[in-house]
């Protein structure tokens, strides 16, 4: 068993090889997705890092060579927004390697616009987002129309319990570990490190504390040093499963039965809806990664119609404007 769990691991990316790493500052959020990948919906209170934390986990990845993102949540609602901005600035000066993720700046636009060089501007086709991010619309850090989530309450050792070298297989495929990020979050008032933004989440929502301590050097150890996250996290997580994916504003949670508990709180504090299921076959499996949720990150049709008029706006303003 420990020769399957340690052939997975070591195939997986750790920190130091990811092309960005975010930093989690608050779990307030205007929308309420379905399987978000924060389970917002999931955690039974709000909190906020401190801008303390925030320079330390920003000063702790002063040799990253990749892009450090300021992440939610949604970032624009921390009541100290503009303050955690200049902190960036100050401590993390090259503009391109500083990234903001947001469905909506709020008051925030022009702060934004003058300290973050990389964006991702997700609409989830929301009316108030798609006027506050008006003025990206057609650039490439902008996500038109709905998203779709895959379930990542979908337990993988419920749907692969009885053929461990597959689920650690498909394990050390996971999409968001090849795709996306490591993470640091504020827990209990502590700066705590996961190799996956995905992982956080889950001691997130179950109060508990499974991360590392956030040192200079955290995000530089190889994946073994990870091995006890992965162990813990991996095998209650339905990335790796692949399952067919739900649109962001249906706000279902699909689940088996191992993250019950975490459903639970998401049921009681504000009634909302979920699916379980209980074996493969329930539901289809996704055909593409669970990584490409938007129409903008498939690149389908749709995205590069809408690209192409863009650009051919751009353009034409451009001509007739001399």
């Amino acid at each position: 068993m420990s020769f399957i769990i340690n052939s997975a691991i070591s195939k997986m990316k750790a920190p130091h090889e990811m092309r960005i790493i975010c930093i989690d500052v608050t779990n307030k959020c205007d929308l309420a997705c379905s399987n978000c990948t924060r389970l917002l919906a999931n955690q039974d209170y709000f909190w906020d890092m401190t801008p303390d934390n925030f320079r330390l986990a920003v000063r702790s990845l002063k040799n990253f060579d990749g892009i450090v993102i300021m992440i939610g949540g949604n970032p624009c609602m921390h009541p100290k927004y503009e303050e955690l901005c200049n902190i960036f600035e100050e401590e993390r000066p090259q503009i391109e390697k500083r990234g903001l993720w947001t469905n909506n700046f709020f008051k925030h636009e022009k702060i934004s616009k003058e300290k973050f060089g990389v964006f991702n501007l997700n609409t989830h086709n929301n009316n108030r987002a798609i006027k506050s991010l008006k003025n990206y619309l057609g650039t490439k850090w902008y996500h038109p129309n709905h998203s779709y989530h895959a379930p990542i309450l979908t337990a993988i050792k419920d749907l692969y319990g009885n053929n461990t070298e597959k689920m650690w297989e498909l394990i050390s495929e996971c999409d968001v570990n090849k795709n996306w990020s490591a993470s640091i979050v504020q827990n209990k008032g502590k700066l705590r490190g996961y190799f996956c933004e995905v992982a956080a989440s889950f001691d997130l929502a179950r109060h508990e504390d499974h991360g590392i301590e956030i040192t200079e050097n955290w995000w530089k150890n190889d994946i073994d040093y990870f091995s006890n996250q992965i162990e813990h996290f991996c095998p209650g997580c339905g990335i790796s499963a692949k399952l067919e994916a739900t649109k962001d504003s249906d706000e279902i949670d699909t689940y088996t039965v191992t993250n019950s508990d975490i459903v639970k709180i998401s049921e009681e504090k504000n009634g909302r809806q979920t699916i379980r299921i209980n074996k493969l076959g329930d539901l289809k499996q996704l055909d593409n990664e669970v990584t490409n949720y938007s129409d903008r990150t498939k690149k389908n049709i749709k995205y590069k119609i809408s690209r192409f008029k863009w650009k051919l706006k751009k353009y034409l303003s451009y001509i007739f404007s001399k």
